[in-house]
Formats: structure tokens, sequence, C-alpha cells
């Protein structure tokens, strides 16, 4: 049982006080007033307890509370650490009783209407799983924090938002209650029916006693359904799947189950060792002795874990979500027309046509957060707590809210918004904890400046915008912008205070700040350079650096990963250098925005041809697409995309991890460090997704633009041989992780939960859509890495990942991510493959 009510303890509290004097009866009294005594103390520490988790939010994390989310104002409340400096504030402005109740007056309803992210505030959920409820919090903090109600319910908005607006992703409904002879789903119907409150609420409440299993455990290794034999046919030119050969051996009455299948095809082709069930297992080991002996002789064996992509994922600190103060209130979409979306959006569109702006149609929501250390050289130039600086996707393009909810949106009304052109950058200054510093967040419109815009921007044009997907790269202490254009550019950036703001030189651009105060000034060094070493598909390069090998004093080498896997290819460039190329010749790209073409004619040098590395390794570990979708009919992608490089990882750094690690040379090489990088991958387009005869919940079983992620590891020099690369897994939504979320409350992130990945009729505790856009050390703490993330086009978000962490999942120890011991034989032969959709085959 949690702490009472607040006013429970204060009635509590006084009656302890009533209590005290009964000491002086010890002589006539001594045993029962001796344990009168000891119980009123032991109330007391309770009592004490209680206030204590009331004061700082969490019993074991002192100051929890003060940690929370921010509001969309730019009042922004401090973290836990700045606690202190916090509540001398809050007291100066309301220093005496009176003055705080005509502040409250003042800002009853009316308050709540200038604030409209409180439209999702409840007052009767409990707060932080506590007996109490969100309103019995607010009004202790009113009270005993001099805090208004309206600060107070944002402070807790991420305890208290109301159920229909969260997920329960990871709840089990078959799973058994507590070991019980009934399942979940029976007590969650229970507790709706007797506790009269919302299923979402009852499922949240038993989720700790119904979560989804982690893994699937199957006794065919993993790769055994992927592996292919030396024959070929003409359906499979590259070799016939080991799967196909278990399923005809099944089909042609030679074995009784699919295991039996394995094992006879194990042992008649070579290549399908791994489906041996008895004796796979040993592949995933460097010294069989870390197995178990005499499993071989008993039968026993080993079960290979299948994991879930959402419980695969890396461990996180230090949660934040990112909101663009500088974006206008009034082109955010209010929380309170989140429901009628359709036709606010038509509401937007009919302003937009009728004033005959030629910009955008007035909404934005900010996305992909390229997060990167200021270089050293710029820091006296800036604000003194300045430590990164981070950019975002500024657009009315979004996939916030599911596309069933849009069915009665006109063409038009969707072309602009969901589909705009529009794409503006937004920069923020960031301190190391990754607050924004206030009044140093702009956003600037880089193609409208530089007449870069295509032709009919706003009124009349949909489609591919002219910049995209910004990233930022700190590359030998100097600051490069990233984008997508009709092929990847690049430029050099210099950024200033107003104060010691200068003029720029000669084919310089000093960027016009749209929207924003004007306390950043941010240059363009020079015109965007274009990187055309993936030709003219080029996309999403990720940017690294590492020493200069034959002239150590010289500035780091630059690369651009120009592939990520199965083979590793990588061009040595010079960003700010070029070659002039023919007009003739740029004329072939694929997305040809004829405006951009001077760009694209200044292709950035390179130094000698691509490099390309050895085939990559097998994944750390496996996941639940291998075993849904066998054979040669992969649900995702091989090839990632769209990297985030690069952090260290040495040798040391990856042995901290301990378990059963022993980093084979194949798996290390004679490195003292690795290379790691974070790519996503995306389910394959398949030609039936349009073909009405297949029926949608077929369709379903696979669903398109649903992404995943993974690391990889490569050596230090060419040809950067990849070592090591993770299984699938994706990252979580915003407020759901035991840690406090920190950063400023973006309403947006409440709307990321109505697009959930799924797959095999199963959905994850994660976005459809997660695309990690930036992946760099900690300023101070190389031990630790910061991932920028977007989540379903809709919020941005940091996290905090450690390299012990991140060499957990890329050289994992066999015991934590790839093998359980199974009981007896039975369990063996109980485990088979699902059974597939009607089209797989």
């Amino acid at each position: 049982m949690g702490p009472p009510p607040p006013a429970i303890i204060q009635v509590s509290s006084s009656w302890v006080g009533t209590m005290t004097p009964a000491r002086k009866k010890k002589r006539t009294t001594i045993r029962p007033v001796c344990v009168g005594t000891v119980l009123v103390m032991m109330y007391v520490v309770f009592v004490i307890s209680v206030m204590f988790t009331l004061e700082d939010g969490n019993i074991v994390d002192t100051g929890a509370a003060y940690h929370l989310i921010k509001s969309v104002s730019r009042e922004v409340m401090t973290k836990s650490k700045r606690l202190g400096s916090a509540r001398k504030e809050t007291d100066r402005k309301y220093n005496s009783e009176s003055a705080r109740e005509e502040t409250n007056k003042k800002q009853g309803s009316a308050a709540i209407n200038e604030n409209s992210d409180l439209v999702h505030f409840c007052g009767e959920c409990r707060w932080k799983g506590t007996p109490y409820d969100c309103d019995a919090r607010v009004a202790y903090e009113v009270e005993h924090q001099k805090s208004t109600e309206i600060e107070a319910k944002k402070r807790n908005l991420l305890y208290c938002t109301r159920p229909n607006e969260q997920h329960v992703s990871a709840f089990c409904g078959e799973c058994k209650w507590k070991d019980m002879e009934f399942d979940c789903n029976y007590r969650v119907a229970w507790e709706v029916e007797h506790k009269k409150i919302p299923r979402l609420e009852a499922q949240r409440r038993n989720l700790p006693h119904c979560r989804q299993p982690p893994y699937i455990l199957s006794p065919l290794c993993g790769h055994c359904v992927r592996d292919l034999t030396n024959m070929t046919s003409k359906l499979y030119r590259n070799g016939v799947p080991c799967y196909d050969i278990i399923t005809r051996r099944m089909k042609q009455g030679k074995a009784k189950s699919i295991l039996d299948a394995a094992r006879l095809v194990a042992e008649e082709f070579e290549d399908c060792k791994n489906c041996h069930p008895e004796k796979c297992w040993k592949g995933y080991f460097d010294d069989l002795s870390m197995g178990v002996k005499g499993l071989d002789e008993t039968r026993k064996g080993y079960l290979t874990k299948y994991w879930r992509f959402d419980q695969a994922a890396p461990k996180i600190a230090s949660p934040t979500t990112l909101a663009l103060p500088a974006i206008p209130r009034e082109f955010r979409i209010p929380p309170s027309r989140f429901a009628d979306i359709e036709a606010f959006l038509t509401e937007k569109y009919s302003e937009f046509e009728a004033s005959n702006d030629t910009t955008h149609v007035p909404i934005f929501i900010e996305y992909n957060p390229g997060i990167a250390p200021i270089p050293p050289r710029m820091k006296k130039y800036l604000p003194k707590y300045s430590a990164y600086v981070v950019a975002f996707r500024v657009t009315p393009a979004n996939n916030c809210f599911k596309r069933e909810d849009m069915t009665e949106l006109p063409q038009k009304v969707w072309e602009h918004t969901m589909m705009s052109a529009t794409n503006l950058l937004g920069l923020a200054l960031l301190d190391e904890e990754y607050e924004m510093i206030k009044g140093y967040d702009i956003v600037v419109d880089i193609a409208t400046q530089l007449s870069f815009q295509k032709d009919g921007y706003g009124t009349t044009y949909f489609g591919e915008p002219t910049f995209m997907d910004y990233r930022l790269f700190t590359l030998n202490e100097n600051l490069y912008l990233h984008a997508n254009a009709d092929v990847t550019v690049v430029t050099q950036l210099d950024l200033r205070s107003q104060e010691h703001g200068v003029k720029a030189k000669k084919d310089q651009f000093l960027l016009d700040v749209v929207y924003g105060e004007k306390n950043l000034e941010v240059t363009m060094l020079h015109q965007f350079n274009t990187i055309w070493s993936g030709g003219e598909r080029g996309k999403n390069f990720a940017l690294f650096s590492v020493p200069n090998i034959t002239h150590p004093d010289e500035p780091d080498s630059v690369y651009a990963e120009v592939d990520i896997n199965p083979y590793h290819r990588v061009q040595q460039i010079y960003l700010d250098d070029i070659d002039m190329l023919k007009r003739s010749f740029i004329k072939k790209r694929i997305r040809r925005n004829y405006s951009v073409d001077k760009i694209m004619m200044r292709k950035v040098k390179n130094n000698g041809n691509i490099t390309v590395s050895e085939e990559e390794p097998s994944p750390s570990f496996f996941t639940v697409d291998e075993h849904w979708f066998p054979g040669l009919r992969p649900a995702f992608r091989r090839a990632g995309h769209g990297g985030a490089c690069c952090v260290s990882l040495s040798r040391k750094e990856a042995l901290a991890q301990g378990g059963h690690i022993a980093l084979a040379r194949e798996s290390w090489g004679d490195n003292d460090y690795l290379l790691v990088g974070a790519a996503h991958t995306s389910v394959i387009w398949r030609r039936w997704y349009s073909d009405k005869a297949v029926p949608d919940s077929q369709k379903a079983m696979i669903p398109h633009t649903h992404y995943v992620s993974f690391f990889y590891a490569f050596e230090p020099r060419p040809p950067f041989n990849l070592r090591a690369r993770s299984g699938y897994f994706c990252l979580g939504f915003a407020g759901e992780d035991e840690e406090t979320e920190g950063g400023m409350f973006n309403p947006h992130s409440i709307l990321t939960v109505n697009r959930k990945l799924s797959q095999h009729n199963e959905t994850f505790s994660c976005g459809q859509i997660h695309f990690i856009s930036s992946f760099i050390e900690k300023v101070r703490d190389s031990s630790q890495t910061v991932i920028g993330y977007g989540i379903n086009d809709c919020t941005p978000r940091l996290v905090e990942v450690s390299k012990k962490e991140i060499a957990r999942l890329l050289f994992s120890d066999p015991w934590d991510m790839k093998i359980e011991t199974s009981q007896d034989a039975k369990t063996m032969d109980a485990l088979e493959l699902p059974n597939l959709p009607t089209w797989y085959n």
C-alpha cells in the first residue's frame, strides 16, 4: 500500500501530537504504553516518509517531482538540480497568502483556456500509482509549494494524462494474472466492473503482472530460417533456403514435425547446420565450456530467444522531450482540436487560401532532432552554459494522426498539410542538461532566403521540399549543417550571440530569423556543396572523422558513409572544397528541382574511390520478425539507411559489461577501438499492398512504413570493415520510462501513440516510425552517448545510452540475449513455427 492522501496525513499528525503525554503513565501501565509508544514512533516515521514522497515525488529518487515536463509556455520549470532556486523564485512571486489567492482567482478558467495543453489533465487519475489522485497532488503543491493551480497541473501533466490518450502496448491479456487460474483480461474486466475505473487504467495498474514476454523461444537457432543452401532453382537463383527444404520434407512425409525435418535437413546440408535443434547452439559461444555440461546427453538442449523490438531496446537515461519555443503559438495544433483534426486542418487551409499567402499553411510541428556539441572555439561567442546545438525539421507535414482518422479530409488539404513542401530549419542552444538556453532558439527558411524554393511553393505545389532532414556534425572543431535536397548537401555554420555578431563576408549568408528572438546569429560560411558519393540517389549520409594516418599533425580525415550494410561503403571527402560539374551531368538525378541546379554543380571533392568492406557479421541477437516470417520473405529490408554516426567504443568499454564476452579476433581485430553508429530499416514495400483482393487482415500482418533500428560497429581505418551489428530494436514514446521525462512538455507527444509499431497482429511500445537523427558522445562524459530521434514525425526526443549498454547489444552474452536451457525434450518438440498468412507462400 502507498501513502495516504495529504488530508489524512494532516489529521494523523495532530493525533500523534495528542499521544505524547501518555509517557507519564509509565508506572501504572508500563507494557501497554511501551507498545503504544513504539507504534506511535513507527507511525511518525511512516508519516515523515509520506511527506518526503509528497515533497520530492519519489522516496528513492529525491527531487524527482521537480524533474517534470515543463509547459508549452516559455516559463520553463527547472529540473531537480535547480530546485532550490526555483523555490526561492516562487516564494518571491507569492510572498503573501492574499497575493496567492488573488493570483489563483485570476488564473482560473481563463488561464486554462490560455494553456490548452491542460485539456488532457486528469484530476481523478491516480498520481504515480499512489492511492491518492492527481487533484490531491495539485492541491498539496498549491498549499505547500506556493504554486498556482496551473503551474502544479503543468508539472504533473506527465503523470495525470487521461487514460484514453495513453497506451498499454506491453499488456498481455492472455497471460495468467499472478499465476492464478484466470488471465489478465479477466482481471481487468473485474476491476472495470467493481472498481469503476477505465479499462486502460486497469491495464496499466496490472502491467507488472501482465507484461508481454520479452521474447519468443524456439529450438531452431538464429539464421536457420534465413540460411541458403548451395542448391539453386528458377525461383531461388542464389540458393534454396533451408526453411523451404524443411517444409518440403514435411509435405513429403519424411518427418512428423518441423523439428524432425530440421534435424534431417541439418544433417543433410552443411549450410543448414543452424537448424539442428540439439547442436546449433554451439555457434553462439567462442568457448564451448560456457555451455551447460550434460545437456546433449539428456536431450534437454537450448532454446533460442527471438526478442520483441521494444524489449530489445537499450536501457536509457535522462530522457528529454523537446519543444521549440520559437514556433508561434498560433502555428501549433491546440490539444482541444486533436479530436476534430479534419475540421481544424480544413479551417487552417481555408484561412491560408483566403490570405493569398505564398509561404505555408499556418501549422508547424518540429521533430527529428540533430544534436551536436558546440565547437570549443565558438563557445566564447555564445551564452556561458551553452554545450550543444540542436537542429529540427519544422514543417506542417507529420504522422501524428492515424490515416483512418482523416478519411474525410479533402485531398487539397491533405497535400498542403500532411504532404507539405514547407520545411524550415529550427535551431536551439542547449546546456549540459539538455535545457534550452532561453531566447536562443530560432526558425529560419534557407530555401526561400537563398531563392531555392521550388516553383509554386505554398499555393499549388505539394511533394518533396527543397531541403529536409537537417542534421548537424562537429568535425575538426567545425560545425556542419547537412540536409537532403535532390542529393545530400552540406555547408559550414558559424554561431554567435547577437552581441558578438559580425557582418557576413562575400559568399557567406547571415540567415534571417523568421520566428523567434534575434539573440542567435547563424551564418552559412559558404554555399551548400553536394556529396555525390552515392550517385543521384544519395541521401542521409552520415559523416565521421578519424585521425590522419599519414599526417598525424594535420586535421582528421573526414568520411561519408555511402552504404551501411551488408557491405560498408565509405568515401573520404573534403567538405569545404569543390569541383564544378557541368549542368549536363547533374540533370540525371532522380528528384529534379531546377532551382538548386547551381548547388548540385558544386561537387564536394573526394579522395580516391569508395572503399568496400567485407560482408557484415551475423546480428548479435535475433528478433521476432525472423521467427514470424522465415525463408527469403523477411519483413524488413536488409540494408540499413539514414545512419547516425559515430562514437568510439574501446575494448575496455566493451568488456566492462562482464558476462561471457571474449571479443574474439574476428569480432575486434587488432584495433584499439571501434566506431559505432545507429541505422534504421523499414518494412519492404510489397506490390500487393494496393491489391484489393488481399484482405486488410492479411496486410495488417506486415504493415508498410514501419521502422526498426540497429547498432553497428566498424574498424576506424579503410576499408572500415564491419565487426559487429546488433539485432533490431525500437525506441519508446516520451514519458513512459521510469525516470522522469525532462525538457519541455510537447503536447504532440501525446499524439505519437496513435501510430504504434506493429507486426504479426502484435503491437509494441514504440512508434510506427522512430528516426534516429543524431548519435554523439555526451559532453564531458565519454562513457555516455546521446541519441536524438523523432517519434512518428511528430515529436523530438533525446535520450542517453551508456557505452556499456551499447556493448551489451553489440557483443552480447549468449546467456543474456541468445539462449536459455529447455526443461525437457517435450518442451523442445512443443515449440513450432507459427502459421503464415495465405499470401506468404
